[in-house]
């Protein structure tokens, strides 16, 4: 009798023991995936939400792409969108300047074909002479004009952000149409914003002067950044 209240005794201790076993893992992997659970995502949807400043001029563009979502601003006082004109595309009028802001897959095989190397500043060169060359087969006249890349190192010293600049335009004696390309890169591709002067009295150092509003305030977004900005009301 002793010998058997000692097994039962061991049965039921082995079987305590092996449910302790149990929650101390289901409370693990709680503790494990409770962050993924309540962290937020943001939206792979394409869409841009606009929101404006409390106080100033310029508009703040949030672009939700999942992993590779990301915002910027640009500077001014009077804003519209034009997406009816050429479908898939989205065209912002801000004062004087036309903005388009595109994204590209690095991955695409145009792009590819013309990398050198693994760092953001090969992509950022491969993707730019893939854009010029297209350009070229369309008009071989056009004139383009590198501005190369440019980066600031942040506050820590740590390497900042890049971005690459060119512009292109028609030979002289064509009608004026000039175009500036700002490139960087997100986690899954080129951002790459086009501006283009609508009026004849906006000059180059106007376009400078919204590009670099537009590399010091641009960033890529995490979760609980998209969670807030999809909160806030857009802009009217």
């Amino acid at each position: 009798m002793g010998s058997a209240a000692q097994n039962a005794n061991r049965l039921i201790a082995n079987a305590s023991s092996a449910s302790a076993w149990r929650i101390v893992f289901l409370v693990s992997v709680m503790l494990m995936q409770g962050p993924l659970f309540l962290h937020s995502q943001c939206p792979d949807n394409g869409e841009t939400k606009v929101i404006k400043p409390n106080e100033g001029t310029g508009y703040y563009f949030y672009k939700f792409l999942g992993d590779s979502s990301f915002r910027y601003f640009l500077d001014g006082k009077t804003f519209s969108f034009n997406e009816k004109d050429d479908p898939g595309k989205t065209i912002i009028f801000i004062d004087d300047i036309a903005y388009e802001s595109i994204v590209k897959d690095k991955d695409r095989d145009d792009i590819k074909k013309y990398l050198k190397g693994s760092k953001a500043e090969d992509l950022l060169l491969a993707e730019a002479k893939q854009h010029q060359d297209h350009f070229k087969n369309l008009v071989p006249s056009i004139v383009i004009t590198d501005f190369g890349i440019s980066s600031a190192d942040n506050p820590d010293g740590s390497k900042g952000r890049a971005f690459y600049l060119w512009k292109k335009e028609n030979a002289p004696g064509k009608e004026v149409a000039t175009q500036y390309l700002c490139s960087t890169v997100v986690k899954n591709g080129v951002v790459v914003l086009s501006t283009m002067l609508i009026k004849p009295p906006v000059s180059e150092d106007d376009v400078f002067r919204q590009l670099r509003e537009y590399t010091s305030h641009f960033d890529t977004l995490s979760g609980d950044q998209c969670a807030q900005v999809l909160a806030m009301p857009s802009a009217p």
